[in-house]
């Protein structure tokens, strides 16, 4: 049962990498197991074996989580983005109690407040970064690619940053979804020759990936081992402003109006959303009972 509920958090975190306005790690935090992959993380060079064993669960469930979202929950975000988005909005919504609780008993300082409103500004901010284009070609593009692996490693490991929008904002979206389309005709034409001739530009990707991860996991690590809690507040302050951000940029990723829809949609909707709000409860409980169960053991 333990398993199990780690390899559906890990499929949540996968999820949320795809989608837009939500950060896999800001659901990391959500459901308590940012620490153990920022640990784990940390010693892949030192006790690769371990870290791997200790996560192995979230990386299986978080591959399965991306390849839902590309094939299913993309699709109905297509069809009913909205019943879609406020599910996750109401998943991130019924994490503020959990949240809380690792702040309670705490006494409330200045500087906490002043992490609190920095972190929801910020994420507010993400808003107004307008979408830029790039056209690279040769070594630039190559170089571009390795920008892209940073910048959505980067936002994998801070919580409330979402790739998609980074990599809009940068400049670097496009050439995403041009290496998605062009390994995506390999796999379905299953052209071997094409195949091998895009190794180079994964490998700089995964290169990419690999720099963003290590360098910003030591730095968060360290964060969070000297200020434990000025990093619960920050995130408070992230999801407590993120289901605007969600909303907003919903609207901005969507053609036609998003929310002229009949009454119906909005009633599926808030349905959408309380179910959101139970499942993280109930995962938050699950938690709780498995972490019993391990120290009665």
């Amino acid at each position: 049962m333990k398993s199990i509920i780690k390899v559906i958090k890990g499929g949540l975190i996968g999820i949320g990498n795809i989608l837009p306005g939500i950060s896999g790690s800001m659901i990391a935090v959500i459901l308590n197991i940012y620490q153990e992959l920022i640990d784990a993380l940390n010693n892949i060079f030192t006790h690769p074996v371990k870290a791997v064993k200790s996560v192995w669960q979230y990386i299986v469930g978080a591959i399965l989580g991306i390849l839902l979202g590309l094939l299913v929950v993309s699709y109905l975000l297509d069809i009913i983005p909205l019943p879609i988005t406020l599910l996750f909005v109401g998943f991130i919504i019924g994490a503020i109690p959990t949240l809380y609780k690792q702040f309670r008993g705490t006494t409330v300082k200045w500087h906490h407040i002043v992490v609190f409103l920095a972190a929801a500004v910020m994420m507010l901010s993400v808003i107004f970064l307008p979408e830029n284009t790039s056209e690279v070609h040769g070594f630039w593009y190559h170089v571009s690619v390795v920008f892209v692996g940073v910048i959505y490693a980067i936002a994998m490991i801070i919580p409330g940053l979402s790739g998609a929008t980074m990599l809009m904002a940068f400049g670097f979206y496009d050439i995403l979804l041009e290496m998605v389309d062009s390994i995506s005709t390999v796999v379905s034409s299953g052209d071997i020759g094409a195949g091998v001739s895009q190794l180079p530009v994964l490998l700089l990707l995964i290169l990419g990936a690999a720099i963003g991860l290590v360098v910003m996991g030591k730095i968060m690590a360290i964060f969070m081992k000297r200020f434990p809690k000025h990093f619960i507040v920050a995130v408070l302050g992230i999801v407590v402003v993120s289901p605007i951000n969600i909303l907003v940029l919903l609207q901005r990723d969507t053609v036609g109006n998003v929310y002229a829809k009949p009454w119906y949609i909005y009633l599926i909707s808030l349905v959408a959303f309380i179910i959101g709000i139970y499942a993280t409860l109930k995962l938050a409980n699950g938690q709780k009972k498995t972490e019993g169960e391990t120290l009665n053991d």
